[in-house]
């Protein structure tokens, strides 16, 4: 029944509703949350856990030409995930077959999906949020960047579905006003994975001043020192094939 108009709405009312925030009163709006995996970051996150039907914001450095460290921090969460699928869109590169089914992730249920226009990118960013089959949505910004009201778009998609929703955007973007749940930045360093939250939605303990380092696995050791040198260089020009999951539309690059 909708709301009349001529009744006044009390403090109490207003305080009920899902959308308003609290600042640091955190029980009013219980949220669904995915178990990250990492005992620190989970701690430092309000829900104990990667917040679902929400947009997760994350600036790397290299978003959009190198990995960064996605599959480490992520993986865990995904793999449990065991239904639907788990869809990359427009990723920096193509996946490597091997070392994800070494993270335990279930190529069968992995799509990528590759589109050049900003528009057909917000398209398919709110389709595939509201599609009950996508649990998962991992995406990079393309190379226009988005505007407040586009990620205002894809934040309300996200509350239409019940998934985990990452957006990977470059660092230069982190002084810019966003509606996402949750804003993280990471950096790749040699021996491990640095995570900083500066934005959490409902919370008033932005966590600016706290890092949390996961350590690399010993067999990243070489890679993460190789994708170090690499931020430095211009992107090679052409890559020799390797064995790769599926795509629409296949991007040029391999991830280390």
């Amino acid at each position: 029944m909708p709301p009349n108009p001529s009744k006044p709405i009390s403090l109490e009312q207003l305080l009920r509703r899902g959308d308003v925030w609290r600042g640091q009163s955190q029980g009013f709006a219980p949220q669904a949350a995915l178990e990250t995996g990492h005992a620190e970051l989970n701690a430092c996150l309000l829900h104990k856990g990667w917040p679902l039907a929400s947009l997760v914001e994350i600036c790397q450095p290299g978003a959009g030409t190198l990995s960064q460290g996605e599959w480490l921090m992520l993986s865990p969460a995904l793999r449990q995930l065991k239904n639907g699928y788990m869809v990359l869109l427009n990723p920096p590169a193509l996946p490597f077959a091997p070392g994800l089914i070494q993270a335990g992730i279930d190529l069968d249920r992995l799509l990528i999906v590759a589109v050049e226009k900003k528009a057909d990118f917000l398209a398919s960013f709110t389709e595939l949020v509201r599609a009950d089959i996508c649990t998962a949505l991992m995406a990079w910004q393309p190379k226009h960047n988005l505007s407040y009201t586009e990620l205002r778009k894809c934040q309300l998609a996200c509350s239409d579905g019940k998934g985990l929703y990452l957006l990977f955007r470059p660092l230069s973007v982190q002084q810019q006003s966003s509606p996402a749940a949750l804003r993280l930045r990471t950096q790749l360093h040699l021996r491990s994975l640095e995570i900083q939250i500066f934005k959490q939605k409902g919370s008033l303990n932005q966590a600016t001043n706290t890092s949390i380092h996961l350590p690399l696995p010993e067999t990243w050791l070489p890679i993460a020192a190789h994708a170090n040198l690499r931020q430095e260089e211009s992107p090679p020009s052409s890559t020799h094939s390797t064995n790769n999951v599926s795509s629409i539309k296949r991007p040029k690059r391999k991830l280390p």
